[in-house]
């Protein structure tokens, strides 16, 4: 089996965004989204985390170029949330995550914070101009529960 992550000519990507979710949405609503996405996340070799809190999404996404790309478009016209605000969209080295984490209030696992942590510093050095905006948000986001 070939293993992507350490395939040289693949191109890395990652986007972050932050929608409202769609006010019909229940807890089981969302419960089933999160168990789906990390599942099909976690099959196409997307890394990276989604969260929901306070009747927001925060999603980080990470992994080959194209599919981060298409998936993002598919995000954009997903019906259970709106007001999708993208923070940012870059080519990155290597992805940050270890696999996809998928948690309806905030993150519960000392693995899921610590890979968060690691992919805060590397924002703050590698993207300063966005590391703030994330950085707030990931901590919003952690708080709310």
């Amino acid at each position: 089996m070939l293993n992507l992550r350490n395939t040289i000519s693949i191109m890395w990507q990652t986007i972050s965004y932050v929608s409202t979710a769609n006010r019909f949405l229940t807890n089981s609503d969302i419960n089933e989204l999160f168990e789906y996405v990390k599942v099909n996340n976690n099959s196409l070799k997307i890394t990276g985390i989604l969260m929901y809190s306070d009747g927001n999404f925060f999603q980080i996404l990470e992994g080959e170029k194209k599919l981060i790309h298409d998936l993002f478009k598919k995000i954009l016209l997903d019906s259970r949330h709106y007001d999708v605000i993208k923070i940012f969209d870059h080519e990155m080295t290597k992805p940050s995550f270890s696999k996809y984490n998928s948690n309806f209030s905030t993150i519960n696992k000392r693995s899921e914070h610590s890979e968060l942590q690691q992919f805060l510093e590397k924002e703050k050095s590698n993207n300063p101009e966005t590391f703030k905006s994330i950085s707030y948000l990931t901590n919003k986001f952690m708080q709310l529960s």
